[in-house]
């Protein structure tokens, strides 16, 4: 069923670290203070510039959340590399969704089939690479993380390589797992 499974960039806003909007805490109020004091008459101005500070803060709290999502599945998505080179079914079984779906080179494949294809001794994963790793948050408990890779694998013959890859995670409970994984390989 799974002939050939090939399983397994930071971006800076202002308010990351280095950023334009470090300190917004400390800035807002300094701003405030030199607004009040030269500006009379002007009793919106105040409120609207709290307003747009407050949203600057919230911004970089979300970007940082956002950084550390990121981060976490980017690790989570290389482990499955790992586990994939190793063989490691016992990996997937705790990493993949109970409904998860994969689509590969041979066609649609569910969680019991990947743990037991990456189990058996069918493919013998040489070499790989990850590299150009993105995320986009769908909502609070979905992210997208796309990635190029390259691999030397044989599963009987050749696995195509090398290939964008899409794999979708959703946050279940306290836990974050994988529920859909597919690979488009890249023409030379």
């Amino acid at each position: 069923m799974l002939k050939g499974r090939t399983r397994r960039s930071t971006q800076h806003v202002a308010g990351g670290a280095g950023g334009g909007w470090p300190n917004c805490a400390v800035l807002c109020p300094v701003l405030f203070l030199q607004l009040e004091a030269k500006i009379t008459g002007m009793k919106f101005a105040v409120p609207f510039l709290a307003l747009v500070c407050l949203a600057i803060a919230n911004g970089q709290a979300t970007t940082s959340e956002s950084d550390e999502v990121k981060e976490h599945l980017t690790q989570l998505e290389k482990q499955s590399w790992e586990a994939w080179k190793n063989r490691d079914g016992e990996f997937f079984q705790n990493f993949l969704s109970d409904d998860h779906v994969e689509v590969g080179f041979g066609g649609l494949a569910n969680k019991a089939e990947v743990v037991a294809f990456v189990g058996s001794p069918v493919c013998t994963v040489k070499s790989y690479k990850l590299d150009r790793f993105e995320m986009k948050m769908l909502d609070k408990d979905t992210a997208l993380l796309t990635y190029w890779e390259e691999q030397d694998t044989v599963c009987n013959k050749q696995v195509p390589s090398p290939c964008w890859v899409s794999s979708l995670y959703m946050k279940r409970g306290d836990k974050w797992v994988n529920v859909f994984y597919q690979q488009t390989q890249i023409q030379k």
